[in-house]
């Protein structure tokens, strides 16, 4: 009985150091699982193009050249357009910097009184240098490749190749989910991966038009306030949709600070148009539009962002939603099968 005991223990032990050291490999070569997962969302999101061309009676490789070519081409389209109208007013803001450093300083000159009234001390040569360094250095730095230009070319070839390849083969996502699971998991695995496919593919759907919604509304609406650098700032808030709860918030803060260089009746007015515009957004816009998407645990998703900001960067933020709501569905599965 003891001796038992000894070889199960033993083989929780070895078990569960063979998930650690397999938790720890995918740490390590997460670049790579980024990369995969991007992947896969791309041809998830895709599929559904895909589909409808074939009802057309058009082959699978002509449907898949046609929309990956609509996409490359609308979006170097769009990048043609948009990035020399946000990089000028970016270059405009640049050097519009030292009159907007005197209302700033103003401000900060009152702000420091008004706190020390309280006994609070604030230093505002502190506060503005800091905001200076980050003009002055930070934006180069945006810009800046944080992996050399040969490694950043191979990962978008192997980014594009596996995406069309999950593409061009019919039921490509399924079989790669099959690849990964053992031979008496298959059934089950081709469920929720169609499952994970289908949820995915709606959330992106509709992601791609609450950030197109919310890039005209705000380009609109700071349009018509007269606050500066309009463009650009809503063409951060459009990207910054994607961010469920948090991407609002940080959408609105280049606005307030914008309009508060110039007045601060029009910081003022920044803020309640972005209230407004985030409310009606919240409560009539975005049910509508995602109301065929799964929704998920507000705590869960802030949680996922966080991991995904420290696993991956800004690409892990924007895989961090994705993967949750697959992840939701592979967890559905599990506990409908343990209660059923």
């Amino acid at each position: 009985m003891s001796d038992d005991r000894v070889v199960t223990g033993t083989k929780i032990a070895f078990r569960l150091m063979l998930l650690i050291a397999g938790v720890y490999f995918l740490y390590l070569i997460r670049d790579v699982v980024l990369l995969v997962l991007f992947a896969i969302l791309t041809a998830a999101a895709l599929a559904p193009a895909i589909t409808k061309l074939r009802k057309w009676r058009l082959s699978r490789t002509a449907s898949v050249v046609i929309v990956y070519a609509v996409v490359f081409f609308g979006g170097v389209a769009l990048l043609a357009i948009f990035l020399p109208l946000f990089f000028a007013e970016v270059k405009k803001f640049l050097e519009d910097w030292p009159r907007y450093s005197l209302h700033l300083d103003a401000f900060l000159t009152s702000l420091q009184n008004y706190l020390g009234t309280f006994g609070i001390d604030f230093q505002k040569e502190q506060f503005f240098q800091g905001i200076e360094e980050s003009i002055t250095g930070g934006v180069p730095g945006i810009f800046s490749t944080t992996v050399g230009l040969f490694q950043g070319f191979i990962y978008l070839i192997g980014f594009f190749f596996l995406a069309l390849y999950l593409s061009l083969e019919e039921k490509g996502i399924e079989k790669f989910f099959l690849l990964l699971t053992p031979d008496d998991y298959h059934t089950q695995a081709l469920s929720v991966a169609s499952r994970m496919q289908g949820k995915v593919s709606q959330w992106l759907f509709g992601q791609a038009l609450l950030m197109l919604i919310a890039f005209g509304v705000y380009f609109i609406g700071l349009t018509l306030l007269g606050v500066p650098y309009a463009l650009a700032i809503a063409f951060f808030g459009g990207l910054m949709e994607i961010l469920p709860y948090i991407g609002p918030v940080l959408a609105a803060i280049p606005a307030i600070v914008a309009g508060l260089l110039v007045s601060p009746v029009l910081g003022a007015s920044a803020v309640i148009f972005y209230v407004i515009a985030h409310q009606i957004e919240a409560h009539i816009v975005a049910p509508q539009v995602m109301k065929h998407s799964a929704g998920l645990n507000p705590v869960a998703l802030i949680v996922a962002i966080l991991i995904g900001l420290e696993l991956g960067g800004p690409l892990g933020i924007i895989l961090a939603v994705p993967v949750t709501m697959m992840l939701s569905v592979f967890v559905d599965d599990l506990l409908e099968k343990r209660n059923a």
